[in-house]
């Protein structure tokens, strides 16, 4: 059996262009989200990376080649550090707490290059703290032909950190969490009007697809309507805050 993630790339991330892992660990310009959402000892947790695969990249390749081959480049002036192609790159996460897992939304977690996808975290967890968390990258990269010195091949550069965030599950029991995941938004496309319902007061920010923010309201209590002549057409970030959680949506209106 094969298990797929049903996530979806943040457009947020996708049309910026730039391979990476995102959120981002650090803030990056006019981008309103950095890093992971913090989680609840023993309530479901859910979250989103959107991986933005490279298509190629500069690096010095010497160590990938036989020591015979590095020396006939040097004797004919050719230096090992070039631009080669990715043929595809594969994902992993280490140090998640028990009970939380990953999938993501290709099989094997292995995406061609120049290829947007995600990875979905989710679970229940059972462990508190504070936990660092690796997403991994193995890229398979293509070395090409060097004249008659060599013939070129397809080799995996070994495995680093694309990006690093630190969980925090909060073990405490005095927190309020019956809000948690209690968020409605519909109707989600929409032509006109979409309608918010959640529990509880929230603050609500709704981001547009280059990180503005065009909408910002404090204290709102159970519902809220956007509307088309507000927003205007596209796609968007609708982020609900409160003391206790940060929960985002995407909202498209045609």
């Amino acid at each position: 059996m094969n298990v797929n993630a049903q996530c979806s790339p943040n457009f947020i991330f996708t049309t910026l262009g730039l391979p990476g892992i995102y959120p981002p660990n650090l803030p990056i310009p006019n981008i309103p989200m950095t890093g992971i959402a913090d989680g609840q000892l023993n309530m479901p947790y859910s979250e989103t990376l959107t991986l933005v695969v490279l298509e190629d990249t500069t690096l010095d390749i010497g160590f990938l080649l036989p020591t015979s081959v590095v020396s006939a480049m040097n004797l004919a002036g050719i230096s090992t550090v070039m631009t080669v192609g990715a043929n595809h790159v594969t994902y992993d996460i280490t140090g998640l707490p028990s009970n939380l897992t990953f999938s993501c939304d290709i099989y094997n977690c292995q995406y061609t290059s120049g290829i947007d996808g995600c990875i979905e975290i989710n679970g229940t967890p059972t462990q508190s703290g504070t936990f660092p968390i690796d997403v991994n990258m193995v890229i398979n990269i293509q070395i090409p032909a060097i004249g008659a010195i060599f013939a070129g091949m397809a080799v995996d550069f070994p495995a680093f950190s694309g990006q690093q965030y630190d969980l925090f599950i909060d073990g405490s029991a005095g927190i309020d969490t019956k809000g948690l995941n209690q968020i409605v938004m519909y109707p989600n496309p929409t032509t006109d009007k979409t309608t918010l319902q959640f529990e509880g007061v929230k603050n609500i920010k709704v981001y547009d697809n280059i990180g503005r923010i065009a909408f910002a309201r404090t204290n709102i209590e159970n519902n809220l309507e956007l509307s088309k002549n507000s927003l205007g057409r596209g796609c968007f970030i609708v982020e609900f805050t409160d003391k206790n959680s940060i929960q985002r949506k995407n909202l498209i209106i045609h």
